[in-house]
């Protein structure tokens, strides 16, 4: 089915058979024989991993979350050496929590189906599964005697689920209605269906003693506990596991998983995840939990993930080995792994985050994925190594830092990036320009070669609340690349531009790296628009301020030109899934709040433009704003601001930067005193309707704002 669906007009001319596993792992050959393509693997997985492989390097072929390049000649490539690979890892795994709302929110059928296609092309045979979750707790609340009034305040919006499900909050989001617990519900059915087919193991929600608070007053004399806040967000409480009543919850809770789902072996879930805790022994609380998991199917396995400091040894300590999964989430910048002597022995998962939120940034350190795997593979301090995997946080962007991961579950060594990254433009585009080919190993020095690589995407200054100075916060906005070498790349992008028109993916890359060209461009405008505050030069604070607004404006008219940066679109697959028009507006509400403010007002200065996005629409009708009124308020006041007794505040500048310079995070501020949170939370509450499908030509409008602000960027590289 994969196969047809990836290259029906090729479809035949594959044959497909299973071989033995090698040592206990995956393995998959590639030969040609007759006029046919061979393709031999050990498990479904394996088998369409190789047939991927082909078309990756005999066929010429892409396929990406951003657009395929399926052009295949005719006839087919011949293999003219049969290929083996065998995969080093027992698990190669997908997905954080967060990827299914920062992403999946709103997602039908056709998209899980694809994406299900994707995972299998890419080797994965362990996802995170936890779709329809809102059916299994409504059946459970419903036995342990909570009233639907309850039930429905526990259960969040679509756009908050995984923070439900990771503990962190209730009912945010919500109440949703029974229609679409019963629609989530039948798509976990389907996405289930296909993993199975497919032999993706699903990792599905585990009860790891989480109940609605509203269940403290239910059972007063149970054991259950508050476990105090996430960001100003009360978290749900636990029952103890010591106490009768888990082992009641515990056995309704999976009864009613299975019926709804099917038989598992792999559970997730985290007690104290981000923080939190309770007045319990965390050692039999272990093994409390996961003796519940294995009383449902003897063989479960419990899947925690290793973040801050979490699990703790103590956890650990009433776990049996054999029957537990660490997921090490963030291999590349703050790996446990090292510091917590290989998790003790316990198998673990090397993964990758890279990217937070969803934000839009062009980031990846490549030469991290390429190296550290094999790295620790080598390591005799690795303990037991089980698998790789992928915990981005959002998906549908960065595509060659996630085709090289997922390669990296088949290789021992390290490829040549530089003959890499030329590989998998050629075959991206299905052909491939000096002057093109120039730009990928650019941007594989820069935007996807960070020297530290110790955060994340850095982010636009575009999508942030505006302030003075936020060109300085470190730990969001600085890049850990050369900026103006990054505009090289941007230079080479345009000037091949027209030898590509029509071929998708290339359209997509070419209006992705204009929109990072002008969010660097918007950064370097604010910094000198920041120094011109600091001297209380209004003139050249008004001129900055001018430029800046003019190329949030051009970021907006760039982004509608794709697919793949519409508002529009994200609003509309969120009203589509509502039940009844109180719904639709609810399901929009959560769309836009989650990439805005997220969070009710207590919570807004720690997660308000947490899952910012330049988006079309977004950039106009939301950040434009913002930026447009403070500059405003600003420049009518800028006497005021600026002087204190005679005084500029140059020195007030001065000592932000020496407290950057020594390591702590930068302090932006804001003089106007505007109630922010208001003016965003009313943005959210509204109905005004955004583009759903592109506007204009993406080669065009990318052409164009080169030729607006190129020279711009050499002024700014100049300074």
């Amino acid at each position: 089915g994969v196969v047809k669906r990836i290259a029906p007009q090729h479809a035949a001319k594959f044959r497909l058979q299973a071989i033995a596993r090698e040592k206990g792992n995956d393995v998959f050959e590639i030969e040609s024989r007759n006029g046919q393509i061979i393709v031999r693997g050990s498990s479904a997985p394996a088998l369409l991993f190789g047939f991927h492989w082909y078309l990756k390097y005999y066929a010429n072929a892409h396929v990406s979350w951003t657009g395929d390049q399926l052009a295949l000649p005719s006839p087919l490539p011949a293999v003219p050496k049969k290929v083996r690979m065998a995969s080093p890892y027992k698990y190669r795994y997908m997905y954080n929590y967060c990827t299914f709302n920062y992403t999946m929110s709103f997602w039908t059928w056709e998209q899980w189906e694809r994406e299900l296609d994707f995972l299998a092309l890419n080797g994965v045979n362990l996802a995170l599964s936890v779709v329809g979750q809102e059916a299994v707790w409504r059946n459970t609340l419903r036995r342990l005697g909570l009233s639907e009034d309850e039930i429905a305040r526990f259960i969040p919006g679509p756009g908050f689920q995984a923070w439900w499900l990771m503990s962190n909050l209730e009912g945010w989001g919500g109440p949703v209605s029974q229609e679409w617990i019963e629609d989530r519900a039948a798509l976990q059915k389907k996405i289930l269906a296909r993993m199975r087919e497919l032999q993706i193991e699903p990792v599905l929600q585990g009860f790891f003693s989480m109940v609605p608070r509203a269940m403290i007053k239910k059972y007063p004399r149970a054991r259950i506990l508050e476990t105090g806040k996430w960001v100003n967000m009360d978290r749900p409480a636990m029952i103890d596991p010591s106490d009768p009543l888990f082992g009641q919850a515990a056995a309704i809770w999976y009864q009613e998983q299975r019926a709804l789902y099917g038989d598992a072996r792999f559970f997730g879930g985290d007690p104290f995840h981000e923080g939190g805790g309770a007045d319990i022994n965390l050692t039999r609380a272990g093994r409390d939990i996961q003796r519940a998991m294995r009383a449902f199917e003897p063989d479960a396995v419990w899947v925690l993930q290793a973040w801050q400091s979490n699990p703790k040894k103590e956890l650990l300590d009433g776990l049996d080995k054999n029957r537990t999964l660490i997921l090490d989430l963030f291999g590349e910048s703050n790996p446990q792994w090292k510091r917590r002597e290989g998790f003790y022995g316990f198998p673990w998962v090397w993964n990758v985050i890279s990217n937070f939120g969803g934000n839009t940034g062009i980031y990846g350190a490549l030469w991290k994925v390429a190296q550290y795997p094999p790295a620790a593979l080598k390591d005799p301090k690795r303990g037991n190594m089980a698998g790789i995997g992928a915990m981005l946080e959002a998906s549908m962007q960065d595509d060659p830092l996630w085709d090289l991961l997922f390669e990296m579950g088949w290789r021992t060594e390290p490829p040549s990036l530089d003959t890499w990254i030329t590989g998998f433009a050629k075959r991206r585009y299905g052909k491939l320009t000096p002057g093109v080919d120039k730009a990928w190993r650019t941007l594989k020095d820069t935007a996807y070669g960070p020297k530290d690589g110790k955060r994340a995407e850095p982010e636009s200054p575009f999508c942030a609340r505006p302030g003075i100075n936020i060109s300085q916060d470190m730990n969001k906005f600085r890049r850990e690349y050369d900026q103006c070498e990054f505009a090289k790349a941007w230079d080479l992008f345009v000037a091949d531009a027209d030898k590509y028109r029509g071929v998708k993916t290339f359209e997509h890359d070419l209006v992705n790296v204009s929109r990072q060209a002008l969010a660097n461009l918007g950064l370097l405008t604010l910094a000198r628009l920041n120094a011109a505050y600091a001297k209380a030069d209004k003139p050249a604070f008004e001129q900055a301020a001018d430029e800046f607004l003019e190329l949030l404006q051009a970021q907006d008219r760039l982004t509608a030109a794709s697919p793949h940066f519409l508002l529009g679109a994200w609003i509309n697959a969120a009203r589509a899934l509502g039940a009844t028009p109180a719904e639709m507006d609810l399901f929009e509400w959560n769309a836009r709040t989650q990439i805005t403010v997220w969070g009710p007002r207590e919570t807004a200065d720690r997660l308000h433009e947490y899952a910012n996005r330049e988006w079309a629409g977004l950039l106009r009708g939301f950040y434009y704003e913002r930026w447009k009124l403070f500059l405003n308020t600003v420049i009518d006041n800028f006497d005021q601001y600026t002087r204190r007794g005679g005084e500029t505040v140059e020195q007030e500048w001065d000592a932000m930067v020496q407290q950057i310079n020594e390591g702590e995070p930068g302090k932006f501020f804001d003089p106007t005193g505007i109630d922010w949170y208001a003016m965003e939370e009313r943005w959210t509450r509204g109905h005004e309707p955004y583009p759903a499908a592109p506007l204009g030509d993406p080669a065009d409008e990318a052409l164009a704002v080169h030729k607006r602000f190129r020279a711009a960027m050499t002024r700014e590289c100049a300074r």
